[in-house]
């Protein structure tokens, strides 16, 4: 069966809605709306090595691999819940600021018009502490045919963030 690229995307997003539900260890998100953007397969091996007047990019990617771009709406005292990834991400916050709380509960302001890039692989937990939506795209590098890029976990101990 063929599936156009409308049946994909709402395909990606049940998946999301339903492995963002959690598990009995987890921590459940809530007020968040995941949007799913584009989905495409990488066609080629990448090896990036570019120096910028501001910096460098290094980036290197081979093998069965997936680009997702998921669009997310956080609700003010909304929680992503922690979780990692099944690979590394890059978001960019577009409206509000992302507080993200990482495995040693440490908290990192991300505002509007800010990026940053994860591994994927630690533990953590994305919140709006504001009071309008915080709104951020985010680019993630997964297995290809992965059903998502999240995956729940439970907090990390000691922590009440």
């Amino acid at each position: 069966m063929r599936l156009t690229n409308c049946t994909k995307i709402v395909l990606i997003g049940a998946s999301l809605l339903a492995l963002s539900a959690g598990t009995a260890l987890a921590t459940s998100p809530s007020g968040e709306t995941p949007t799913p953007l584009a989905r495409g397969t990488l066609v080629m091996p990448a090896n990036v090595n570019v120096k910028l007047s501001g910096g460098r990019v290094k980036l290197q990617a081979r093998g069965s691999l997936d680009a997702l771009l998921v669009n997310v709406t956080l609700a003010p005292g909304g929680t992503g819940g922690w979780h990692t990834h099944t690979g590394p991400l890059i978001t960019v916050v577009q409206q509000g600021t992302l507080t993200i709380f990482d495995a040693r509960c440490k908290r990192h302001d991300i505002p509007a018009g800010s990026a940053m890039i994860s591994s994927g692989s630690s533990v953590s937990k994305s919140e709006n502490l504001g009071s309008t939506p915080a709104v951020f795209d985010v680019t993630f590098f997964i297995p290809h045919g992965a059903s998502s890029p999240r995956i729940d976990q439970p907090a990390p101990t000691g922590c009440n963030a």
